[in-house]
């Protein structure tokens, strides 16, 4: 029996069937190798084919890596983070006009990206002036010797106004409140606190609640970018009535204004010259005042002032600002500013207290109002060798002085008590005007009035100042500021 297939023509067609199917074969491969996951030709063996099995993984390989470059890895992303919290960053604030030289640092580059608010000049090696051009928020990049930036400084350039804050003291009754909120530059924000919740609490915008009798501090605090820039703090005395006003307050309230507040003739008054002005009527330390003190120097002359009635305190002014300010907590009620002569007496008749004329007066003591023709002050204390120490508002502005001694010494101990408080507490001024002894007129000619301090009025002395001398009191107001 013969079998074709081992037949000679028999293999022959075998020959040219597997000759005929070599293409197709090779197509149906390459058409898995592309289309089918998972399909590998390693070690597959196709006669006149040669495939190498590293190619495929070498194509996988290259796959994975576009991939990652595309999508970074979670240790990538992680170091990129690391390098970013790696610089040093901090906040600065610069007054408009102002420089700030950088020496010493070691950086090869500052640069600042808004110049129109703070230019950056490199001085010399290593060394940089910043000068602050105008009002704004500018970044201060820092780059070492490798081109890398190593540190930010966010700059915030101020002028004067861009934060105003009253910190003057104030009263409250128990249930009143009165808002105090802080005007800050653009990109600043406040926070408000209280020392002490059960006297007075501060909501988010300022306003003081008073809650109960005692004391309290109020404190406002500036942030930037974060960090801290300002703080401010405002003491707040919460009473059930207006009869609680005591002497140390009063004296306290007429401190506010001393070794920053100008003499301007007129100033405290209206415009029309008939009574207080806006200033007197409000509570607290006008900012203005001090930005006209800032302005003056040791040759202020007050003769070319006067009437501009908003930028300063003639004595009137001044005493009724102090008035106002314990006895009222809103703005805009009816002042106590009038003629000088006029505000013993006119106190004294409202029944605050007794009233005595020039010839009568013996002593004096915390609080008294004193009034003449020309002048009016107010009584800190009496020193044993008989001199007054007081605060007044008079050429060249709102300070402590002392009088000479009874027996007419200048070099009295009021005068000394003056100066050293005036030099310790208030040093811009009196670097200016060191000036803190006034005439002996100022122990005769004037009439008094004494406050009623038994309660049954609008003054007490939970303090006892009014058995004080003058040494006394400074040291205790001064401890309480």
């Amino acid at each position: 029996m013969k079998i074709p297939f081992f037949s000679k023509k028999s293999v022959l067609r075998s020959s040219d069937t597997h000759r005929q199917l070599l293409p197709l074969l090779l197509g149906l491969l390459l058409i898995l190798w592309f289309s089918v996951p998972g399909f590998s030709m390693s070690g597959f063996f196709v006669p006149g084919v040669t495939l190498r099995a590293d190619a495929a993984e070498a194509s996988e390989s290259s796959a994975v890596t576009s991939d990652s470059a595309k999508e970074p890895s979670s240790n990538t992303e992680s170091t990129s983070v690391t390098a970013v919290s790696s610089i040093e960053t901090s906040v600065k604030t610069l007054a408009v006009g102002k420089t700030w030289t950088i020496s010493g640092s070691g950086y090869a580059k500052v640069t600042s990206s808004k110049t129109s608010v703070a230019k950056v000049s490199k001085k010399a090696k290593n060394k940089y002036k910043i000068t602050a051009r105008k009002k704004g928020q500018t970044i201060l990049k820092f780059y070492n010797s490798d081109g890398e930036l190593v540190k930010k400084v966010y700059l915030l350039v101020t002028n004067s106004g861009s934060f105003k804050y009253s910190t003057a003291s104030v009263s409250l009754m128990a249930g009143k409140s009165k808002t105090v909120k802080a005007t800050v530059q653009s990109g600043c924000t406040v926070t408000y606190s209280s020392s002490d919740t059960s006297v007075a609490t501060v909501s988010a915008n300022g306003r003081i609640k008073a809650i109960s009798s005692g004391k309290a501090t109020i404190t406002a605090k500036v942030f930037y970018k974060g960090k801290r820039i300002k703080t401010w703090k405002k003491k707040v005395t919460v009473t059930t009535d207006l009869s609680s006003s005591t002497l140390k307050t009063l004296l306290l309230t007429a401190l506010e204004p001393v070794g920053s507040t100008m003499y301007v003739w007129g100033g405290g008054w209206n415009k029309a010259d008939t009574g207080a002005g806006t200033e007197a009527k409000s509570i607290g330390v006008s900012a203005k005042w001090k930005t006209f003190f800032e302005k003056q120097t040791s040759s202020y002359n007050y003769n070319t002032t006067r009437y501009q009635i908003h930028n300063g305190l003639d004595c009137s002014g001044y005493i009724g600002w102090c008035i106002y300010n314990i006895l009222n907590t809103t703005d805009g009620n009816a002042g106590y500013v009038m003629s000088a002569s006029k505000m013993a007496k006119n106190f004294a008749s409202r029944g605050w207290g007794t009233y005595r004329s020039s010839s009568s007066v013996k002593n004096y003591r915390a609080g008294d109002i004193m009034s003449s023709s020309g002048h009016v002050w107010m009584v800190v204390g009496q020193c044993s060798d008989g001199s007054v120490v007081l605060l007044h508002s008079s050429p060249p502005g709102v300070r402590i002085c002392g009088t000479p001694s009874s027996s007419g010494k200048t070099s009295s101990q009021a005068v000394k008590l003056a100066a050293s408080y005036m030099k310790t507490y208030f040093p811009e001024w009196y670097k200016k005007y060191p000036g803190c002894s006034v005439s002996s007129s100022y122990l005769s000619g004037y009439s008094q009035m004494r406050w009623n301090i038994s309660g049954k009025s609008i003054m007490t002395d939970p303090d006892g100042y009014r058995n004080m001398s003058a040494d006394e009191i400074l040291k205790d107001l001064f401890a309480s500021r």
